[in-house]
């Protein structure tokens, strides 16, 4: 991006967080929400999509120009934030970065526009966001997978379009091998999500356990390599 365009973007930025996100501070605080307006008013900006690719509709920026967003974000409340971090980060950057051709164009244009939610489902109960003692299994039935288990603490699970998903799909090797990512939409048979957990601050930031039974997915809902999923080369 050109130096002249960021710096608009990040003046615009600015004057978002600061005239119409801090005098909603004490409103996200009390309901715990972010109200639907600031939610328009990122996606108007492109702020669901700032860090994803240009060609499917982001606006490309570079890890130094991300800080300095990051800079301004940080100004008002880490809900704010949160709404679209995921899309910009571990979720959309999983795409982005390993996704093959298809999956890129089926999914990273509807994130970059704010019309879908991205979500990285990787924590689980007895693990933390430990791979090595990731629980959640995936299995090969023919031309789908079918993944099993229950994810814990998950960003936007509650507002989720999309979960990036990881599980082990061998069950045989152990540590972080033998785990592969998969994308799977939340309207999918079996994928179950709780109510937001309550917590004490960062209220409007909502994450949520997420159960998957016997979830079926596609052969091509596998990201990049099988088992390679947490061991990229």
């Amino acid at each position: 991006m050109d130096a002249d365009v960021f710096a608009q973007v990040r003046t615009a930025v600015r004057e978002l967080v600061r005239e119409r996100v801090v005098p909603l501070e004490e409103q996200i605080e009390e309901t715990d929400a972010v109200p639907d307006e600031l939610r328009r008013a990122a996606a108007d900006m492109g702020l669901f999509g700032y860090a994803l690719p240009e060609e499917f509709g982001g606006l490309g920026v570079t890890m130094s120009e991300d800080v300095q967003l990051a800079f301004e974000f940080g100004y008002t409340s880490p809900a704010f934030r949160s709404l679209f971090g995921t899309n910009n980060g571990i979720a959309g950057q999983v795409i982005a970065r390993f996704g093959d051709e298809a999956q890129q164009k089926a999914w990273l244009p509807g994130l970059a526009a704010g019309d879908l939610i991205g979500s990285f489902a990787l924590t689980e109960a007895e693990a933390g966001s430990d791979p090595a003692g990731l629980r959640t299994t995936a299995r090969r039935d023919g031309d789908d997978w079918v993944i099993t288990g229950g994810k814990r603490y998950i960003t936007n699970a509650p507002i989720a379009d999309l979960f990036v998903v990881f599980a082990r799909s061998e069950p045989e090797q152990t540590g972080g091998r033998g785990i592969s990512t998969f994308l799977v939409p939340a309207t999918t048979p079996g994928v179950t999500v709780g109510p937001h957990d309550r917590k004490t601050g960062q209220s409007g930031a909502w994450t949520a356990e997420v159960f998957l039974d016997d979830v079926r997915v596609p052969a091509d809902a596998l990201v990049g390599e099988q088992g390679r999923g947490t061991a990229r080369r």
